[in-house]
């Protein structure tokens, strides 16, 4: 059995317990293995490899100039992504990120150069981390991770242009339609005036919108 080597911890700092990491990690094996069934070596490896980390609410995961270093399975709790425009202090929020969902910055962990956005916590949040370079290690010494990894690249690009065209239609019923639809669980975990941003559109309008939905649902 090749050994696998853990990397060091990176810009994500809050850990748990060791005792912890078992009944944490096992969520994502499940969630791997659903995708397509793994071999127990590569199941010890990645049990060897994850680093489970909790943040309170509030807490900031990643800012700008950094490169992100791992990527992030949430199990429990939910995250926004956002960036600050130059000149201007408002949010720009680019994701929310619940459970199941993978939380890093793709450019930053990909190039392994700094991103430009913040991601934080918005409720206590517990997360399955795994290092750049110990994903590289799993990719080239098990052909399933390989195929794992493809299904979720695939899933994520999928989705990902649903939503860029969503985002781009010019009436704001129609952005507010896209985010019941695929988010009808966030509504009430998410504050208006975040929504709003997502959505590209003013906390006023926002209220107009919800109040039409409203009347016809």
């Amino acid at each position: 059995m090749k050994t696998i080597e853990k990397c060091g911890k990176g810009n994500w700092e809050t850990g748990v317990a060791e005792n912890q990491q078992q009944q944490f990690i096992q969520p994502v094996v499940d969630y791997w293995n659903n995708i397509y069934p793994m071999p127990d070596e590569l199941v010890v490896d990645i049990n060897e490899l994850v680093e489970v980390k909790m943040y309170k609410k509030g807490d900031i995961l990643l800012v700008p100039g950094k490169v992100a270093d791992y990527a992030c399975f949430i199990l429990k709790g939910l995250a926004k992504s956002y960036y600050i425009p130059c000149n201007d202090i408002s949010e720009v929020i680019t994701k929310f990120l619940a459970e199941k969902s993978i939380i890093t910055s793709i450019f930053s962990f990909y190039s392994r150069k700094p991103g430009n956005e913040y991601i934080v916590a918005l409720e206590d949040t517990v997360v399955a981390c795994l290092h750049y370079e110990d994903m590289q290690q799993l990719l080239k010494k098990h052909p399933t991770y390989n195929y794992i990894i493809r299904v979720i690249t695939e899933q994520y690009l999928y989705f990902l242009e649903i939503e860029l065209y969503n985002m781009r239609k010019p009436l704001a019923e129609d952005r507010y339609n896209f985010f019941i639809k695929h988010f009808p669980h966030l509504l009430q975990r998410i504050a208006l005036k975040d929504i709003a941003s997502y959505l590209g559109m003013s906390v006023e309008t926002l209220s107009r919108v919800r109040g039409r939905y409203r009347k016809t649902h």
